[in-house]
């Protein structure tokens, strides 16, 4: 009997308008770094012009699934977001969503009680990374 295995990866689309990129749900984005650390980001959800992202890093050299989370959820406006990023990190790979989900929670209380973060300037700034 022949077995035959297919594989299959889903490649996000992404149209660059004059605006800048479109931004996709589970999608990276590059941030800048360090001289030792690469960062980027993954949007997890949008709702209207807020997106909900978390923020990433590993030191340069080490193996892509030794990353750390700099922030687990962070909430931001689009022109925060655009502001922020320089470009795809394709290079880079998604994180397990627990932590995540474990923040956006938290947020979703916050955002209940009327004192939920939302991020306008830019990522490296709300998150309190120096460039």
């Amino acid at each position: 009997m022949n077995v035959f295995v297919v594989s299959m990866s889903v490649v996000s689309a992404v149209l660059v308008t004059e605006a800048g990129p479109s931004f996709t749900s589970m999608s990276t984005w590059r941030l800048p770094g360090t001289s030792s650390e690469v960062r980027w980001l993954e949007i997890h959800q949008i709702e209207g012009t807020l997106f909900h992202i978390s923020v990433l890093s590993r030191v340069k050299g080490q193996p892509i699934w030794s990353l750390k989370h700099l922030s687990a959820h962070m909430a931001i406006t689009e022109a925060a977001l655009r502001r922020s990023v320089s470009g795809h990190a394709l290079k880079e790979r998604m994180s397990y969503p627990e932590q995540y989900n474990e923040g956006y929670g938290q947020w979703q209380k916050l955002r209940a009680e009327g004192n939920a973060p939302i991020c306008e300037t830019s990522v490296l700034e709300c998150a309190h990374l120096s460039p």
